[in-house]
């Protein structure tokens, strides 16, 4: 599936929602050039699991793991 965004605000917006609906053992992948949007999506992602502290990108890191339920693991492949 292909979902093309315009704004910042409406990448975060999507991951809200899909971290609101994800369940233990869901995968999200994503792909892009520095600066496309991954890791805004993924801090949508965690404030829809209610962690609020918001992320950063693992690309130093090569994971970033959150304690959220169900628990994400921010991986930079």
């Amino acid at each position: 599936m292909e979902i093309f965004l315009q704004t910042a605000v409406e990448t975060e917006k999507l991951g809200n929602i899909l971290g609101k609906l994800a369940q233990s053992g869901d995968v999200f992948c994503f792909t892009g050039d520095l600066g496309a949007g991954k890791t805004c999506f993924t801090n949508g992602l965690l404030y829809g699991l209610g962690f609020f502290e918001g992320g950063s990108s693992p690309t130093f890191t090569i994971v970033n793991e959150y304690p959220t339920n169900p628990k994400i693991n921010h991986f930079d492949l």
